[in-house]
């Protein structure tokens, strides 16, 4: 169980300061931080629109997953062949590296990945051992005949398609949408599969996000284990907010300690992957304060509340970079009596108030497809 009250002076409430491996200045546009060897299109073409993703630049994301970063940018002064030679002895310059036989190349330039895969041929470096390469479809030259692994990516509503072949090489591409076509899913899944890859190839860095999490949920309101700019969104009712400033606020003044003292978290199911837990659970408590998360500005009706809820939090590295919450708002409401009500009538809907939470925990408890043929509307009471 986690602390009770928030106590400032606490040694556990101090931030701890971000990830702060060193950034090493090797030219005009080149630069090892917190192996792969990324090249970039040039500054001018790529600027992150920050209105659409919090995403960071490249090298800083990649560090964020533990990561050594050599990155080039197109056109400021190295050839292809002298980032491919001079990446690989920096990153066997920095005595943080642990994996130093397996490098990755990271392609988001798609007007340099013909050059790029010339070199990788000539170079014939066993440790150049995995290539992801990112674009539009039609502006890529034809995959030689060595890769392993093709995937592409496509804007929606076109259906992806997905070729896989085997080969010792193992090399793997990914296309994904021009920056104009930006979408926040497509890259998030193109980020964890990719992050899959890299592990799988350079053999890691690996860490335990289930353990992150659940010290997270014991600390809670720390901003210790988050990233530079997380986020948090209590979707059905838009709570939450972005920045650890911000999200050390929003835990210790609106969710954390302005939870009902029997709060209580029921473990359904836990799924881990590659960058992100998601927790199914059932949030019981009784409405005996304003819940500003659950229930924002509605008066404590002091009834017992059972809601099945789901929480979806994504990791960067060893640090949290956002959680979605996620409930059905129609339960809450209607298990907290505030439902409309028209005078003498009821209203009725298809909304199922803590049973859902019991059938949730034990497929016995309970019984499916009542609802269906049932009369909704207002009704006699």
């Amino acid at each position: 169980m986690g602390p009770l009250i928030y106590d400032p002076s606490s040694l556990n409430e101090q931030e701890v300061a971000l990830p702060s491996a060193p950034l090493i200045t090797l030219s005009s546009n080149a630069c090892t931080g917190p192996g792969m060897i990324a090249f970039l299109p040039p500054s001018s073409a790529f600027k992150p629109n920050t209105q659409k993703t919090l995403d960071p630049e490249p090298v800083q994301k990649w560090a964020e997953e533990g990561f050594a970063v050599v990155s080039v940018t197109s056109g400021e002064g190295w050839s292809v062949k002298e980032a491919l030679t001079k990446g690989i002895e920096s990153l066997l310059a920095l005595k943080e590296l642990d994996t130093r036989d397996r490098f990755a190349i990271y392609v988001y330039d798609p007007e340099v990945l013909s050059s790029v895969i010339s070199h990788i041929q000539q170079l014939q470096d066993s440790r150049l051992s995995c290539l992801v390469a990112i674009g539009s479809p039609e502006t890529f030259p034809s995959i030689p005949a060595y890769t392993s692994t093709s995937l592409p990516h496509r804007p929606f509503p076109k259906a992806p398609t997905l070729h896989l072949t085997n080969s010792p090489n193992r090399r793997i591409f990914f296309f994904f949408p021009k920056p104009a076509d930006y979408a926040s899913g497509e890259a998030t899944l193109a980020h964890s599969r990719v992050l899959v890859f890299l592990r799988k190839i350079l053999g890691g860095p690996i860490f335990d996000i289930e353990a992150i999490w659940e010290e997270h949920l014991y600390f809670w309101i720390r901003s210790a284990k988050f990233v530079a700019e997380p986020y948090v969104n209590h979707v059905p009712t838009m709570t939450g907010g972005i920045g650890r400033k911000a999200l050390t606020a929003f835990y210790r003044d609106h969710f954390i300690f302005a939870n009902p003292g029997d709060t209580v978290m029921i473990p359904v199911s836990r799924t881990i992957g590659s960058d992100r837990v998601v927790d199914e659970f059932i949030l019981k408590m009784t409405h005996d304060r304003v819940l500003e998360c659950l229930l924002p500005g509605v008066p404590p009706t002091g009834k017992l509340l059972e809601i099945p809820m789901m929480g979806v939090i994504s990791m960067r590295g060893d640090r949290l970079y956002h959680e979605h919450i996620w409930w059905d708002q129609a339960t809450a409401l209607l298990q907290a009596g505030i439902l409309p009500s028209y005078g003498q009538k009821r209203l009725r809907l298809p909304v199922a108030g803590a049973e859902s939470a019991r059938l949730l925990m034990n497929e016995m408890d309970g019984k499916s497809n009542e609802m269906f043929g049932s009369d909704w509307g207002v009704q006699d009471a």
